[in-house]
């Protein structure tokens, strides 16, 4: 296994991790407490004092008044206050100079997205010039403050503040599984998919802190279910924390998936870490963190799930500092996938530049096999099996995408993916630009998985198929030069690449008709939301929904255990192309597909 380089290229965004910064709520009582954040990219540095005020929503007088895309009409009940900012329509940098100029002493970004975390804003145009102190927080905790504030008054600090008992937990400190997203196909026996929980604590507060314990709880949901708790264990380190220290990894017994006749059980899998100490905490609400993976139908990626999309999470995007060449790889293995396709890769893509518009995204499939049986890619080693490729029209306005390409043979280049040839077999993801611009993929930091390659390596066991990215800026003709691989420094979570995975056995099952179950779409042609309304002949313990085009390619799927005698299920086709696809309706006594049309 090859040593990285603890940086070889700079971030353009540097995360920073100091245990002398705090938001911190001050009232009302009932949402008191240290909430997680994420400190700009630019602004104050929040280690050299405190910001207390109490705090406001921008109004800027557009149709999203608290997004702060323009100058705030608001300033009289912003001066001296700490302004509060949705996520949306412009750079984090130009947000927080429009509540500096408008007297604001700190701003407080509150992510858009439910279950997405928080990130490290970027200064873009405007960032330079912003002195007050600029934060983010997550939709959850924007929410309960914005409540609040409909009663009265919600005051909050910023900064440079310690307590004398103050443990904490965060993203980086957890153990997570060594996928984010795995189908259910590849996890067939006992031993196939091992989690072992564990985390450490911060110890941010003045006093020491003596025997840490943690506890860890894992809840298991069906899609569509309600969720059980499965796993709950507690252990502990002897060990006392001095301040400003980070403690031992405190491990607890592993986990698997429950395994069912079509693999394990799929639904999404949450993991709760509780971290405590002999020392009575003074701040108690950044003692707890979740995270999850999840077991799809044929999703597989390093990153975590976005429930609200059903495609691989996105909380930041990362290029090489100055724009340019750039590639990202995801080393993923299938024990279980012989004649399985590679069928379509999902990519999140952000731009520097004013819109999308005419710029070119690829996308590579390479086939790893390990020569030497070192479980270190050498250049030999690999070869080019399929591809992707995109180039945004012209008339595109937006700066970011979801793009799900499908993957053509390399070399006959037809749609027909990438046939796997034998079980175990590994393949390596790439997602390329080649150009001068800034131009950004998406990443997941709240999958971290530093820990997890901590006990990898601790136990002689760590592979490249254990990191959640690769980066690459030099290429041997097309292929790229594997053996020059970086990682960024303090970076430690997952690019958020996805694979669709085709069975060989699609289209194999019985296909039946109204006297089974009755499947009807409305509207039909449709533009935007799609309604199916099922009535069922007899009882099924499932339903599977799948949307394909015309091409085979699958494009969304989810599953519902939770079936009535009619059903009715809604789906956001918006951002779909024109055209003909089909919904295709699985039960446990056969399939339907009915054909629809997108109209834009």
């Amino acid at each position: 296994m090859r040593t990285f380089t603890s940086l070889i290229i700079a971030l353009l965004f540097v995360a920073v991790s100091l245990p002398a910064q705090t938001v911190f709520v001050n009232s009302p009582q009932d949402l008191q407490g240290a909430y997680p954040f994420d400190a700009a990219g630019f602004g104050a540095d929040l280690t050299t004092q405190i910001w207390t005020a109490d705090a406001v929503f921008v109004d800027d007088g557009s149709a999203n008044p608290n997004q702060g895309c323009n100058a705030a009409i608001n300033a009289a009940e912003l001066a001296g206050k700490i302004a509060l900012i949705d996520r949306g329509s412009c750079e984090f940098g130009l947000k927080c100079l429009n509540a500096e100029q408008a007297g604001a002493i700190a701003a407080i970004v509150f992510n858009n997205a439910p279950g997405a975390g928080t990130i490290v804003m970027g200064a873009g145009v405007n960032g330079g010039a912003v002195t007050i102190p600029c934060v983010m927080l997550n939709y959850e905790a924007g929410q309960a403050i914005r409540a609040a504030l409909a009663t009265g008054p919600v005051n909050i600090s910023i900064g440079a503040l310690i307590f004398a008992n103050d443990l904490r937990i965060g993203e980086a400190d957890i153990m997570n599984a060594p996928l984010g997203i795995i189908p259910a196909s590849q996890v067939k026996a006992a031993g196939d998919f091992v989690f072992t929980p564990g985390a450490r604590g911060l110890n941010a507060g003045s006093n020491a802190a003596p025997n840490i314990t943690v506890n860890g709880v894992i809840e298991y949901a069906p899609f569509g279910g309600t969720a059980t708790e499965v796993y709950n264990e507690t252990g502990s380190s002897s060990a006392t924390i001095e301040s400003d220290s980070v403690s031992e990894v405190v491990l607890l017994p592993a986990y698997e998936p429950n395994i069912g006749p079509d693999g394990a059980e799929q639904g999404v899998y949450t993991v709760t870490y509780t971290i405590s100490s002999d020392s009575t905490e003074d701040v108690t609400n950044d003692n707890v963190i979740s995270s999850a993976f999840t077991v799809s139908e044929n999703l597989v990626s390093k990153a975590s799930w976005n429930p609200a999309t059903g495609d691989p999470r996105t909380t930041i995007y990362y290029t090489i500092s100055g724009g340019g060449n750039i590639e990202f790889l995801s080393v993923l293995n299938f024990p279980y996938a012989k004649d399985y396709t590679i069928d379509s890769l999902v990519v999140a893509v952000l731009t520097g530049l004013p819109s999308l518009a005419n710029i070119p995204v690829e996308a590579y499939v390479y086939e790893w096999n390990d020569l030497n049986q070192d479980s270190s890619i050498n250049n030999d080693e690999v070869t080019i099996a399929g591809l992707a490729t995109y180039t945004f029209p012209e008339d595109v306005t937006a700066t970011s995408a979801v793009l799900r390409l499908p993957v053509l043979d390399f070399f006959t280049f037809e749609e027909t993916g990438v046939l796997i040839p034998e079980d175990n077999k590994d393949y390596i993801i790439g997602v390329r630009y080649q150009g001068a611009d800034l131009f950004y993929f998406g990443f997941d930091l709240s999958y971290d998985y530093g820990r997890y390659l901590d006990l990898q390596a601790s136990t002689g066991a760590l592979t490249d198929r254990d990191y959640g990215y690769l980066g690459i800026n030099a290429w041997n003709d097309l292929l790229p030069d594997f053996e020059a691989a970086f990682l960024f420094t303090g970076v430690s979570g997952a690019v958020s690449t996805g694979v669709i995975l085709t069975s060989p056995e699609v289209g194999t099952e019985e296909v039946v008709g109204a006297e089974v179950f009755d499947l009807q779409l409305f509207p039909n042609p449709v533009s935007e939301q799609l309604q199916a309304n099922l009535t069922f002949k007899e009882r099924t313990a499932f339903v599977e929904y799948r949307i394909t085009d015309n091409a085979g390619r699958v494009i969304y799927t989810t599953r519902d255990t939770d079936v009535f005698e009619t059903e009715q299920a809604t789906f956001n086709v918006g951002k779909l192309p024109a055209g003909q696809y089909n919904l295709t309706v699985r039960t446990e006594q056969g399939i339907r597909t009915n054909s629809f049309i997108v109209r834009r």
